[in-house]
């Protein structure tokens, strides 16, 4: 039997998120931006904006020049969040292996579904009828044996719902732009392809067709880029697998590249981390703390933990902080991810306390206060 795979995407998720909260938005020119700093960029926005000239990437403080009518609105993550848990809930009824990928799109595995709806395509139109009367969003339905090409085919078919038939994978790929592929948009990749001037995924496919020459040119790269321009994809729809993690992030206010107002943040979230750590009893095995750059720039540095304590934890944090941030432009938000837990036991010793073990009974007591009155009530002085 062979697979079923849809990928469902909705247009303009977080533009239509915010009309569908404030419906006197639907005729306003609105642009969606990831801050108000000037050096933020615009992420979505209405056929109204681009009208008065504002296009995706635009800088903020341009936007503001080129139209003064076009109202800016900050990303609101929380929104998006219910607003896709939502609709993952209303197209999970349709399937029990749903994946969602990104806000607005979700990958559905229906093989085996032909006997409750007549084929693919009336199986398509039902679920963008729901989704369309539940949520007045447009949505587009892609259906192929796989989650590459379903994907690619939201993406370049302005058909609602568009089917690509088993074994005419290829030649669905073929006229299509070559940086459609996903490997393609590797940056050693994306290279040499406008270098060589392979516009299309055809002229990819045969270049990779012969291993040798697809080896020279694109090195480890080649067998994966002959597979995506051959339409080929094993991957599995995954539902979604909850992780055992410690997250933390700070989005600057403003953007800043001052060295002592990015060490109080690391040392903040670090704090975070480390109480949510001694509240599990655990240390992690693995830590990254990952750096955004206003120019969309990002760099990490992976650790462990060693001990949960708040001055173990926070000396580790401005560790790997001071390896990833080795460039002199300003940051835009900081992010500590612990994953890889281990439960953790102390000695106790019993003729004379160690500093590690006075440490731990401040610990202590600083966590209990931050139970009962809120982790911000208290903050550890820095020098």
């Amino acid at each position: 039997m062979n697979q079923s795979v849809y990928h469902i995407r909705l247009s303009d998720f977080e533009l239509n998120a915010e009309r569908l909260l404030d419906p006197a938005l639907r005729t306003r020119a609105v642009a969606i931006i990831s801050s108000h700093h000037p050096n933020g960029t615009i992420i979505s926005l209405s056929d109204e904006a681009e009208q008065d000239g504002l296009y995706a990437g635009m800088k903020v403080s341009l936007a503001r020049k080129m139209s003064h009518s076009a109202l800016l609105l900050p990303y609101n993550n929380t929104l998006y969040s219910r607003m896709n848990t939502y609709i993952y809930k209303t197209v999970a009824k349709y399937s029990p292996i749903v994946e969602p990928t990104m806000f607005g799109q979700y990958f559905m595995d229906m093989t085996g579904m032909d006997l409750i709806y007549k084929n693919p395509v009336q199986a398509g139109v039902v679920i963008i009828d729901d989704l369309k009367t539940k949520i007045e969003m447009e949505s587009y339905v892609g259906i192929s044996q796989n989650k590459l090409v379903s994907q690619i085919s939201t993406e370049v078919v302005p058909e609602k719902i568009h089917e690509v038939s088993y074994g005419e994978e290829s030649k669905f790929l073929s006229p299509l732009n070559s940086q459609i592929l996903p490997t393609a948009q590797e940056s050693t990749v994306s290279k040499m392809i406008r270098f060589l001037w392979l516009g299309r995924v055809h002229q990819i496919r045969e270049i990779t067709h012969n291993a040798r020459v697809g080896i020279e040119i694109f090195g480890k790269h080649n067998n994966q880029l002959n597979k995506e321009a051959n339409g080929q994809d094993h991957s599995r729809v995954q539902p979604p697998i909850k992780r055992s993690c410690i997250t933390e992030q700070k989005i600057m206010e403003c953007d800043t590249n001052d060295v002592d107002i990015l060490a109080n943040v690391v040392r903040t979230l670090a704090e975070q981390v480390a109480f949510k750590c001694r509240k599990r009893r655990s240390i992690a095995l693995k830590v990254k703390l990952e750096i955004h750059y206003t120019d969309g720039f990002k760099s990490s540095k992976t650790g462990r933990f060693s001990q949960n304590d708040d001055q173990s934890i926070i000396h580790e944090c401005l560790n790997l902080f001071e390896k990833a941030h080795y460039r002199r432009n300003r940051l835009r938000s900081i992010l500590i991810d612990a994953t890889n837990f281990r439960q953790v036991s102390h000695q106790v010793e019993l003729f004379e306390k160690t500093k590690y073990q006075n440490d731990r009974e401040l610990n202590r007591a600083i966590d209990k206060i931050r139970k009962q009155y809120g982790f911000s009530l208290i903050r550890a002085a820095s020098a």
